[in-house]
């Protein structure tokens, strides 16, 4: 008996099965469609519901009290589109902000660092000195500012450091605690020279605690320079909110509050955060070696 076989052409082909595909992390972390709708209707629909209640309130409000939103966006046009004076006054202000903010970072790096290296000095500063310009109230600051340096712009850059000064000095004191003493160990092995340590080892290391200390020190600053300046100056944006509220101009005070949201935001997100990537992208590239 003869077995025939079919040839290869008429032969029945099977098909491969197809490989399971088992979703990663990523896929299963990544959010729905649902999820994503909800997140959006409450990420945008939020603030137009403020928008609205402020436009109705101001119908049923006296405008000194309450101006109108769009009464507002004018003003806020007219003061960004050409007023001298506004352009002037917001320099001003932004270079107090930006001096002082650099001042407290540099004199809270070097009291954090003080305290750290120099054991019999760490009790005085870290226990005493910070705890008490930490609970100094801002207004007494103020006051105590405008009684010393008179109405002036030293006044004004003072009161900003003194309550500054804490935000920078404890971020940076936090990083210095939580340094690995196995690495200190070893970077000591390698050298003897206290200083290629601090700038080869604990420089690298308090890096994004000094960036988190210049983004909280200067979002803080603006509040400070307003209050600073309607004390103790003739010039900057706290001196033109000062004359608006004297004047019950509601509507060049609420512009002038909403440009200022917006020079903080924006200098943050297109300034300082693009800075912090970038000099920060070690950190990324080790982690991502990994």
């Amino acid at each position: 008996m003869t077995t025939t076989t079919a040839p290869p052409s008429q032969r029945r082909r099977r098909r491969p099965t197809p490989a399971r595909t088992v979703p990663g992390p990523a896929s299963a972390s990544r959010p729905g469609r649902a999820w994503r709708t909800a997140n959006f209707l409450i990420t945008n629909g939020v603030p137009v519901l403020v928008l609205l209640a402020w436009w109705i309130a101001s119908r049923y409000q006296p405008e000194y009290i309450v101006p109108s939103p769009v009464a507002v966006l004018a003003r806020t046009w007219d003061l960004v589109a050409g007023d001298s004076d506004y352009y002037r006054n917001t320099y001003i202000s932004f270079v107090r902000v930006g001096a002082s903010v650099l001042i407290a970072l540099v004199i809270g790096t070097a009291l954090a660092v003080t305290a750290r290296y120099v054991q019999l000095l760490q009790g005085l500063l870290v226990d005493r000195l910070l705890p008490f310009v930490n609970a100094f109230p801002s207004i007494g600051w103020a006051i105590v500012g405008m009684y010393w340096l008179g109405v002036s712009t030293g006044a004004v850059i003072f009161v900003e450091v003194a309550i500054i000064l804490p935000f920078t000095a404890i971020t940076v004191w936090e990083g210095l605690k939580a340094l690995d003493a196995e690495t200190m160990e070893m970077a000591q092995s390698f050298t003897r020279s206290n200083r290629r340590v601090l700038v080869k080892v604990v420089g690298p290391y308090l890096g994004p605690y000094l960036f988190t200390a210049l983004r909280l020190s200067y979002g803080a600053a603006w509040k400070v320079a307003i209050v600073a300046e309607i004390f103790g100056a003739s010039t900057g944006l706290g001196y033109l909110l000062n004359n608006a509220r004297e004047q019950f101009d509601s509507s060049t005070l609420y512009a002038s509050i909403l440009t200022l949201i917006i020079i903080v935001h924006a200098v943050d997100k297109l300034l300082l955060q693009p800075l912090e990537n970038r000099l920060l992208r070690y950190r990324t590239s080790g982690t991502s070696a990994r």
